[in-house]
C-alpha cells in the first residue's frame, strides 16, 4: 500500500487490536522485507502496565505503547471504551473491511421494538411499531437539548424498565437481538464488493 502511494519510508505503523504480539512480529517481518527497517511499531488498545509487561516478555518487536483509557480514568470507576468509525465522506458512503472489525456504511438510525432493535440507514422510513432512538444533541457546536435532569432521569428509568430482565440482570446478562435493515445490508454488501474489486486490481 505504501509503495503504491509513492512512499519509500513509513515513520510508523499502529496496531490497535487482536493479538498484538503476533501482529507485531508479522508487521516487523513485512516491513523489513520491504526495506522499511527504520519504521517503528506502535501498539495500543485497552493496554495497562500488566498487559504491556506480558507482551514485552514475549519478545514482541514493539517500539512504543499507547495507553489511553486505563490512564485517563480511575480503576474503581466504570468506563465505556469506544471507537469512532468513519461511515461517510462528503456524500459518499465508506466502510472498514478489516477482519473482525468490518463496519456498515452511511449515517444510521436505530429503531427500538420488543423483539429486537433495527439499525437502518438514516433516511429510511421507520419500520411499523418502532420508535427512533437517535436524536440530534449538537448542531453547529451548540447543544439542541435543554431538558431538566429529572426528565432525562425519568426517561432512562422507563427505558430500562422496558428491557427484558435477562438483559438487565447483573450476573451473566444476555445481549439483546439487533439486526440490520434490508436496505442497509444491501448498501453494505454492494460497497464491500466495490472496495474488494478495487483493491485486487
Amino acid at each position: 500500500m505504501a509503495r503504491r502511494a509513492g512512499l519509500h519510508h513509513l515513520p510508523g505503523v499502529r496496531l490497535d487490536s487482536g493479538d498484538l504480539g503476533a501482529l507485531a512480529v508479522a508487521a516487523r517481518r513485512t516491513l523489513d522485507q520491504a526495506g522499511m527497517t527504520q519504521t517503528r511499531i506502535v501498539a495500543s488498545g485497552g493496554l495497562d502496565e500488566y498487559r504491556i509487561a506480558e507482551i514485552a516478555a514475549g519478545g514482541a518487536p514493539i517500539d512504543t505503547y499507547g495507553v489511553g483509557t486505563r490512564m485517563g480514568v480511575s480503576a474503581d470507576a466504570p468506563f465505556l471504551d469506544s471507537a469512532y468509525k468513519l461511515v461517510s465522506y462528503g456524500d459518499r458512503h465508506v466502510m472498514k473491511l478489516s477482519a473482525g472489525k468490518a463496519t456498515a456504511p452511511g449515517a444510521k438510525q436505530v429503531y427500538r421494538r420488543p423483539q429486537g432493535d433495527i439499525i437502518s440507514l438514516r433516511d429510511e422510513p421507520a419500520p411499523p411499531g418502532t420508535e427512533p432512538l437517535l436524536v440530534p444533541v449538537m448542531r453547529g457546536g451548540r447543544t439542541t437539548v435543554s431538558e431538566p435532569f429529572s426528565t432525562i432521569r425519568d426517561r432512562l428509568a422507563g427505558e430500562l424498565a422496558a428491557l427484558p430482565g435477562q438483559i438487565t440482570r447483573l450476573r451473566a446478562p444476555e445481549t439483546g437481538a439487533v439486526r440490520l435493515s434490508s436496505s442497509l445490508r444491501r448498501a453494505r454488501d454492494r460497497l464491500r464488493e466495490e472496495l474488494v474489486a478495487r483493491r485486487v486490481r
